[in-house]
């Protein structure tokens, strides 16, 4: 019985909600807590993790009245999980964003032969895996906060590109071009830390 209840009760909880039972809210708190935590863990600072996640659940409460159900609970929520951390990101990182135009000069076929021999250093055993982690670490680190998010949706967590664009909330079209464009951009980051 436990599990045919299971796949109604986040629509009975919301309707408990939105119908005044705000203690309600605690049964969603507890359900969806790590999975909210693991969410924002991989997107934002250590320092800031606890306040976005308490940040993601006052916006889940307050946009309750517009779940429509036309898509799962768990998908609505985790687009509004993913949106607070890019909101937090432009917010707190502002100042360390580099412009497009900054990054004139994308040699993509000498980054593409730097890469390869890096590649056989690290084959060769004079790279480590810690060193190439750090590398790419700190070229997405210098992508804009809806650039590094786009990168990390699509390409460290395998959703494709309508799921990003329906998680992020912007157009199949925006998402392949930012996409085209962010592979460009760090490229040319990891040449420019490479090189350094």
């Amino acid at each position: 019985m436990p599990s045919s209840t299971h796949k109604i009760i986040d629509s009975d909880i919301i309707h408990r909600i939105i119908g005044g039972d705000i203690n309600a809210f605690e049964i969603i708190l507890e359900k969806y807590k790590k999975y909210v935590f693991t969410i924002v863990q991989r997107r934002i600072p250590e320092a800031y993790v606890e306040d976005t996640v308490q940040d993601v659940f006052i916006r889940i409460y307050k946009a309750l009245p517009g779940f429509d159900n036309r898509s799962s609970f768990k998908h609505w929520m985790t687009s509004i999980t993913i949106r607070t951390c890019y909101d937090l990101l432009r917010k707190k990182y502002r100042s360390k964003e580099i412009t497009i135009s900054a990054l004139a000069g994308n040699d993509q076929e000498a980054f593409e032969n730097k890469l390869s021999e890096q590649a056989k250093a690290a084959y060769f055993g004079n790279q480590n895996l810690n060193e190439t982690k750090e590398l790419l670490k700190g070229a997405l680190s210098r992508l804009t906060p809806e650039n590094k998010i786009l990168i990390e949706l699509i390409y460290f967590e395998g959703y494709s590109t309508k799921e990003a664009a329906d998680l992020l909330g912007w157009s199949v079209a925006n998402v392949k071009i930012r996409s085209f464009r962010c592979r460009k951009q760090l490229n040319t980051l990891l040449k420019q830390l490479i090189e350094a």
